[in-house]
C-alpha cells in the first residue's frame, strides 16, 4: 500500500484575539493530489486557518505543515510552495492587470516570458484580455477575482490555498476556476479551498472538514459527512452540523 504524502497538514491550532477563541484545537490533513473542502459560517475560523498556513497569522499554540514544512519555523520556505487566494483580496490599485500578474510571477522566480504565455491563456480563458492593460482600481469585483486568482496560480505551485474561489463571479467562470481546481488536483497539486456553496465542494472534494465556532464538527469523505448528519445532501448536512446564528471567531 503506498504511504499517504500530506501536502497540508495541522494539529492543535489554536488562536485567540483579544477575547475570542477563533480556533480551538483545530487539526485536519489534505493529501498531495487532493482537492480539500474548509466549510463553515461566516466568521467560524476558516479564513484565520488558512491565513497560518501561508504565515499571515501565527498560532498561539499547534503546528501547520506545508509539505513537511513548519510555517511557525521556516516560513520563507512554506511560503514557497503555496499560492493563496485570499477571500477580500489585496490588489495593487495603480497597477495594470498585467504589471500585477508578471511583478507577482517574477517574484516567484518565474521568467517574463513564461509569465507572458501563462498569463496569455488565462486572460482569455476568463475574458479579461481586454483589460489588462487597465488599471486594477478599475476593476469589477468580477474581474478582481480573476486576476487574484490567476495571481495564485500563475506560478503553478505545488500547493494551492484557496478562500472563496469562485466568490462574484458567474457560472461561466466559476466553471472554469472549477475546471482548473479540478486538473490541478489531478496532476498532483495540493488544494485546499473553501466555500459557501455546498454544490462546490461535493462536486470538488473527496473529503472535507465542517468547521464551526472555532471547531471541527465535521471531518471525512463527503458521503459519509452527510450520512452522519442523516442528510440526503451536503447542505442540508452543513445546516444540521453547524449552530444557529454567526460563529465568533475569524
Amino acid at each position: 500500500m503506498n504511504e499517504r504524502r500530506h501536502g497540508l497538514l495541522c494539529s492543535g491550532l489554536v488562536k485567540n484575539y483579544e477575547n475570542v477563541r477563533a480556533l480551538d484545537g483545530v487539526s485536519f490533513d489534505v493529501d498531495e493530489g487532493e482537492v480539500f473542502g474548509l466549510l463553515g459560517p461566516n466568521g467560524a475560523g476558516k479564513s484565520t486557518c488558512m491565513k497560518i498556513f501561508v504565515g499571515l497569522v501565527k498560532a498561539d499554540q499547534g503546528t501547520a505543515l506545508v509539505e513537511n514544512v513548519d510555517v511557525s519555523l521556516r516560513p520563507l520556505e512554506a511560503k514557497k510552495l503555496v499560492g493563496f487566494l485570499p477571500e477580500y483580496p489585496m490588489l495593487f490599485e495603480n497597477l495594470t492587470g498585467r504589471e500585477f500578474v508578471t511583478m507577482m510571477g517574477m517574484m516567484r522566480g518565474m521568467a517574463k516570458q513564461d509569465v507572458d504565455s501563462r498569463l496569455e491563456e488565462f486572460a482569455k480563458s476568463l475574458a479579461i484580455d481586454e483589460q489588462m492593460d487597465a488599471l486594477l482600481g478599475t476593476y469589477s469585483k468580477g474581474m478582481r477575482q480573476k486576476i487574484s486568482f490567476t495571481a495564485a496560480v500563475i506560478h503553478d505551485p505545488p500547493v494551492l490555498i484557496l478562500d472563496e474561489p469562485t466568490s462574484g463571479l458567474d457560472p461561466r467562470f466559476g466553471r472554469y476556476i472549477k475546471n482548473i481546481i479540478r486538473t490541478m488536483g489531478k496532476e498532483g497539486h495540493t488544494v485546499l479551498l473553501s466555500t459557501h456553496i455546498t454544490s462546490v465542494a461535493e462536486e470538488l472534494c473527496r473529503r472535507i472538514a465542517i468547521i464551526d465556532h472555532g471547531s471541527i464538527t465535521a471531518y471525512g469523505n463527503v458521503g459519509d459527512v452527510v450520512s452522519s448528519a442523516g442528510a440526503s445532501n451536503l447542505e442540508d448536512a452543513f445546516i444540521s452540523l453547524v449552530e444557529d446564528g454567526n460563529s465568533e471567531g475569524g
